[in-house]
């Protein structure tokens, strides 16, 4: 017996169902393994800490160390161990998970923030002692030794349930900033809730200029620093003048042949979540977006159509600044990268903007503005997001059984190496994954 004609239709409806989902599962899936371009060398040669003038360790979205111990920052220490008098650390921002650090008084706004936030279904942490615990995780790794630590100001510094965020931020650059004693050299940069851009001298190579980037996000009334509410002394307080500043202070490194390194928690480009890429499970499962905040019973719902169009809206047009498809978000990057721009077109381009945010290890070759853009965002092995890769991608990984982080060399001899280390349980002495040259010898920057 035939099959009857309307079964051949559904047959064939559902063949083309079971096609198109393939064909997105298999365009969607994350870099799981190491991703590298096919036209480039994997590694590169190292070089002897002897010819290190300085050392630059970029480790971003670090502020949910496992209590029994985080792995990663055991092998940052022990990166800071190898030449601490010529090291800084630059935690790239979301310090604290999820709400940044409570102020000591913050037991009313927790209790009213509790009363709007917490569904049975939602994990969110404010709690002042563990707060204090997740920064500490990480000052630990320079504790007691010559080197710098640097902590940006992420978006969940800044408590983005918005009770209280620029209280927040202040809350955590005083606690950062009684931790500094003369042996442990640790500070919020920039403090205060100002957008920067702060400038820091790394050894006599190169130069960071750091921003606050949630600055650019926070839109509530008065929260945060602006011409006509500037209490924490602001130096620049206009997105005007925080855009002359950034190109001013590239061409003062340019002049001052220094290699400028700009870093803040947004990155420029990403192909994670945040840049739009999400992997292919999350058109079935769309509740893997918050895979974070609920849990497993929740998680691994099943909603096709609703996935798919998650999937959609996330990366095309998002109601969220976090995301890049967001309007708040684009115009942030638009003025940083036009900034960068006019610097570069000046020959005061940065060599590098890094960034965390997105939890994972990408490199990318930059169409304007800096020569690379860094995101390098996996410092908590639980917090591992998905990861693709465009044209412009050099490297890419994510994987919550290697965490890790980048370092950048200054040599001696002006040229600048970048290495991506990571973590297994095979290898706790850590791993470099990938590595290449940012800049060759000769020339280095100088004047016009």
């Amino acid at each position: 017996m035939g099959i009857p004609e309307q079964a051949k239709v559904g047959i064939a409806w559902l063949a083309g169902i079971v096609l198109v989902a393939g064909l997105l599962l298999a365009g969607a899936c994350t870099h799981f393994t190491p991703y590298y371009r096919d036209d480039l060398a994997r590694s590169v040669p190292s070089a002897e800490g002897a010819l290190v003038e300085h050392r630059l360790i970029l480790i971003g979205d670090a502020g949910d160390p496992d209590h029994a111990g985080e792995p990663n920052l055991r092998l940052l220490a022990q990166q800071v161990q190898q030449m601490p008098e010529r090291t800084t650390v630059v935690f790239l921002g979301d310090n604290v998970y999820e709400r940044g650090m409570p102020t000591v008084d913050d037991d009313t706004i927790a209790e009213e923030a509790g009363e709007i936030l917490a569904a049975p279904i939602i994990d969110i942490s404010d709690d002042r002692e563990e707060a204090e615990r997740q920064i500490d995780a990480q000052i630990d790794a320079v504790r007691g030794s010559p080197a710098r630590a640097i902590f940006l100001p992420g978006n969940h510094d800044w408590d983005p349930f918005e009770v209280g965020g620029w209280e927040r931020i202040r809350a955590l650059g005083d606690f950062i900033g009684g931790r500094w004693t003369p042996d442990t050299n640790v500070s919020l940069i920039p403090a205060g809730g100002c957008p920067g851009p702060d400038v820091v001298p790394l050894g006599r190579s190169a130069q960071l200029i750091a921003l606050d980037t949630q600055w650019w996000l926070e839109t509530g009334k008065d929260a945060k620093p602006s011409p006509l509410n500037n209490p924490t002394g602001c130096r620049y307080i206009t997105e005007q003048q925080v855009r002359t500043a950034l190109t001013t202070e590239l061409e003062t490194a340019r002049d001052r042949g220094r290699w400028a390194i700009v870093v803040g928690h947004h990155p420029l480009d990403s192909k994670g979540p945040h840049g739009g890429f999400l992997d292919g499970r999350t058109h079935v499962f769309p509740f893997q977006v918050a895979r974070h905040y609920v849990p497993p019973y929740i998680e691994w719902i099943p909603i096709p159509v609703i996935g798919s169009l998650v999937v959609f809206a996330r990366g095309n047009f998002s109601p969220s600044n976090q995301d890049m498809s967001n309007d708040g978000n684009e115009h942030m990057r638009d003025a940083l990268t036009h900034a960068m721009t006019q610097a570069a077109r000046r020959h005061a381009a940065p060599l590098v903007y890094a960034a965390g945010h997105d939890h994972s290890l990408q490199v990318f070759e930059s169409r304007q503005g800096p020569r690379y853009t860094l995101v390098s965002g996996l410092g908590s092995q639980s917090r591992a997001s998905d990861v693709g890769s465009s044209g412009r991608t050099l490297f890419a990984h994510a994987n919550p059984f290697h965490p890790g982080f980048m370092q950048i060399d200054f040599l001696v001899d002006g040229s600048v190496r970048l290495g991506v280390l990571e973590w297994s349980a095979d290898d706790p002495q850590g791993r470099e994954v990938f590595s290449m040259f940012l800049a060759d010898p000769q020339p280095r920057p100088g004047p016009l």
